[in-house]
């Protein structure tokens, strides 16, 4: 069994594989060997979403354009009926507990108003 991922900003206990706390939204550094797995595993796992390689392409094509891109609009979060719920942003699965998003620590109170 692995272990938890402790917020050194708050104490929370995170699931292994988290990136940002799931209570204040911190990036959580990973230890060299753990980043190394983390890039690996879950290479083309379910709920993994390229959308944000398509918007950062955008963003690129605007700059060297010229032209600044509109302010990306929220898509607000739509928990599932035991109140978990995927980040619109990159699709993780997160726990109806998360108040940021696992993977990308997208705010989940902020995205529902």
């Amino acid at each position: 069994m692995k272990k938890c991922i402790v917020c050194k900003k708050c104490g929370f206990e995170n699931l292994p594989g988290t990136q940002f706390c799931q209570r204040c939204g911190s990036k959580i550094l990973l230890k060299f060997t753990d980043k190394i797995a983390s890039s690996l595993a879950g290479t083309g796992q379910k709920g993994s979403s390229l959308a944000p390689l398509g918007a950062m392409a955008i963003e690129a094509q605007a700059e060297e354009l010229g032209k600044t891109a509109a302010p990306p609009k929220l898509v607000p979060v739509i928990p599932l009926e035991n109140g978990d719920w995927y980040c619109p942003d990159c699709g993780e699965y997160n726990p109806k507990y998360s108040l940021f998003c696992k993977n990308c620590g997208r705010d989940y109170v902020e995205s529902r108003l």
